[in-house]
């Protein structure tokens, strides 16, 4: 029996591994999808992903790298938002639209290269709406052949669980989303 292609769009190695954990016995062709222009500057944004090709790697998974560009992130949420950037609270509408962009990207990648399913790592955050996530995929998924696997879990499990796996791992793990408004 063929293997569901499921693309994964992930945002760093703490937040796949305890889903690559969960899914390791389910038959899936499972990519990583690297998209992340929000991060606030080139070194983070490599850190982040190498750890995730290192992950990527012991979980047998393919890695696919989607270019930075943190400018275009930023003009689209000017364009997008009426106020100045620095004037929102963390997961305020500046992180719905942040999220909404780069997930579309994942279901535009998902939809062109024939993926049979499309989920994300944001499903398992403490920190993120996790809801208006689920709505943004199942709106962009209604008319097309993609499948969302909803990553329905006990999220505080998950994050304890990537605690133990990225110190298993050696794997690095940042404070913040990555974004220049997240820093505390």
């Amino acid at each position: 029996m063929n293997k569901k292609t499921l693309l994964l769009f992930t945002c760093c190695a703490p937040c796949v591994l305890p889903i690559l954990e969960y899914l390791k016995d389910k038959n899936l062709d499972i990519t990583l999808y690297y998209f992340n222009p929000n991060i606030l500057n080139e070194e983070e944004f490599w850190k982040r992903f190498y750890d995730v090709c290192y992950i990527g790697n012991i979980y047998h998974c393919k890695v696919l790298l989607h270019n930075y560009n943190h400018t275009e992130w930023l003009d689209f949420l000017k364009t997008n938002l009426k106020k100045p950037l620095n004037e929102y609270v963390e997961n305020d509408k500046r992180c719905e639209q942040c999220l909404y962009m780069r997930t579309k990207y994942a279901f535009l990648y998902a939809k062109d290269k024939n993926f049979d399913m499309l989920s994300t790592t944001f499903l398992t955050s403490l920190y993120k709406n996790t809801d208006f996530i689920r709505d943004i995929i199942e709106d962009l998924i209604k008319n097309s052949n993609i499948e969302f696997l909803d990553l329905d879990i006990d999220k505080k499990e998950f994050y304890q669980k990537g605690i133990e796996l990225c110190k298993k791992h050696d794997i690095y793990r940042q404070k913040f989303c990555g974004c220049e408004f997240s820093i505390k």
